[in-house]
């Protein structure tokens, strides 16, 4: 790639920049093409032997130069051999071309009529300049009264001459004159949403059968229990025998407790002349709690809970003596969890299988994208085959359900309902605000679900938009020509944001004539939109 290919970078330059500073600037760019922008008359410009110099330094660094500037300068600039323009947009273009170079201006020419003699001048210092201050005086004889001194093309009318030097002049200013871009972006309203009937023709339908199966957790428990049983000994240290009702009950310190399993008598006490011997009887006692905290070890049982046997086993009020115990220890009590298929494990795996027919559904209809299609009629549900019994099995960790759909969906061109909608609402206007006009990009349209009738599909679309300002042009202009762009920018204010570029940049306000202001019109398209249309 050589150094003059690839983007320009542009080099705007002072009024008071001397060319050594503009040289400089130019060695150190980055691009291989250096477009200065110069401001008028500026010293790095205002001599043929300055631009000559640039164009030397160009060359030498291997960089392509061109300015951009008026049209005395791009006079300069010719004679140079440096590439001029009148605008950054020509020098920037892919494809410059440069301004026709104007004639070099060469020295002011005071023309003298009259007698052919030779006056005598003053004598004046020869200076050294750019070849644009010296003055030269030149004697031409007067006009002959024939009117000879017509400079007009032989055979022109005058009045065509006169036309074609007026285009001329205008041509060459439009080049030089100031210029204004105006970006007006309109204020919008938003419109809407509008419910709008729509009908379309059934076109074909899509008939299918799916089916999916999915597998199923027990997540249920039920703990059985089973109660602990042993032998509670009752002693007797009263000299009566004690009757031991069913379901006495007994613990170890009044925690862990036991019933007896049945009824029984406790054979008396006998009194052997210094102390009374106890009698005793044993029967079965099983756990009240059931589990295996009733597990418990030989001689652990020591407290009849129940206060009318105690006080007979006792005897007297103050016996100390032990009434109950268990010469072995309490067995059988256990704990053993079975897992139990609860409703809800049934329920997750009918949820899975219908999402799972509803995507294959789905995948299946959206294969065509422009399709619209009728509502799912009520029929169309999906059969999912429960074992009875299912709910409440124990034992069983996991288990298995299939379900099945089958579909048949009329449908019709999602592209000519939403046509419809548009064209109907566009149609209507009653809801667009006066001085505006809808934004066509904006149109946003949500199509309801559609339902089957006969041949056709009936449904109801909700419509939004934007409507925009209308701008007029030729208005705008002549509101703004002249004016700063403070005073422009409040004029055209009530139509939106404003943005004025001028050109060149160093003017402060707007051309005074209106061909030189350029008025675009940029509309920001909303980006809200009702949402997506339904499709199934």
């Amino acid at each position: 790639m050589s150094p003059a290919d690839g983007e320009p970078q542009l080099l705007y330059l002072e009024p008071d920049d001397e060319i050594t500073s503009v040289i400089r600037r130019l060695r150190g760019a980055d691009a291989g093409r250096v477009v200065l922008v110069a401001p008028g008359r500026s010293r790095a410009t205002s001599s043929v032997v300055a631009l000559r110099l640039l164009q030397r330094a160009a060359v030498e660094t291997g960089r392509s130069v061109a300015l951009v500037a008026d049209a005395s300068t791009r006079s300069l600039a010719g004679e140079a051999g440096v590439a001029a323009f009148a605008s950054v947009a020509d020098a920037t273009s892919p494809t410059p071309s440069p301004a026709e170079p104007m004639t070099p201006m060469r020295a002011p020419i005071h023309v003298v009529r009259g007698a052919g003699g030779a006056r005598p001048q003053p004598a004046r210092p020869i200076v050294a300049t750019d070849g644009m201050e010296e003055t030269v005086a030149v004697h031409l004889p007067p006009p002959a009264a024939s009117g000879r001194g017509d400079r007009r093309p032989r055979g022109l009318p005058r009045w065509q001459w006169r036309v074609a030097l007026l285009i001329t002049a205008l041509a060459a200013g439009a080049a030089v004159l100031p210029g204004a871009t105006v970006t007006i972006t309109p204020a919008t309203t938003p419109v809407g949403p509008v419910s709008i009937p729509v009908t379309v023709d059934v076109s074909g339908h899509v008939t299918g059968q799916l089916e999916a199966t999915k597998p199923g957790t027990a997540t249920g428990e039920r703990l059985e229990q089973v109660a602990a049983t042993g032998i509670a000994t009752f002693i007797n240290w009263s000299l009566v025998a004690v009757e031991i009702p069913k379901g006495t009950q007994v613990s170890v310190g009044g925690t862990t407790a036991f019933s007896t399993v049945e009824r029984f008598v406790v054979q008396r006490g006998r009194f052997n002349g210094k102390a009374i011997q106890p009698g005793q009887g044993s029967v079965g006692v099983v756990a009240v709690v059931a589990g295996s905290g009733g597990n418990v070890a030989a001689d652990a049982i020591d407290t009849v809970d129940d206060d009318g046997v105690r006080l007979f086993l006792r005897g007297s009020p103050d016996n100390p003596n032990r009434l109950v115990r268990n010469s072995d220890p309490t067995t059988g009590g256990t704990e053993t969890p079975h897992t139990v298929i609860q409703q809800g494990d049934v329920d997750a795996v009918v949820a899975a299988i219908k999402a799972d027919l509803q995507a294959q559904q789905e995948a299946r209809l959206a294969g065509e994208p422009d399709r619209l299609y009728a509502a799912a009629p009520a029929e169309e549900l999906p059969n999912i085959d429960i074992p009875e019994g299912l709910v409440g099995t124990e034992d069983q960790g996991t288990f298995e359900l299939r379900g099945t759909l089958t579909f048949d969906r009329a449908y019709g061109s999602q592209a000519q309902a939403e046509a419809t909608a548009s064209t109907t609402f566009l149609s209507g206007g009653d809801e667009v605000p006066p001085g505006t006009a809808i934004v066509a990009d904006s149109i946003r349209v949500n199509l309801g679900p559609p339902t089957l009738a006969g041949g056709r599909l009936d449904l109801t679309a909700s419509v939004t938009a934007a409507a925009a300002a209308m701008i007029d042009g030729a208005q705008a202009r002549d509101r703004i020509a002249g004016l700063t762009v403070p005073e422009a920018k409040a004029q055209l204010a009530p139509l939106g944001d404003i943005a004025i570029d001028l050109w060149p940049g160093w003017v402060d306000r707007l051309p005074g004539l209106t061909f030189r202001i350029d008025i675009r019109e940029e509309v920001q398209t909303p980006i809200e939109s009702p949402g997506p249309s339904v499709n199934q």
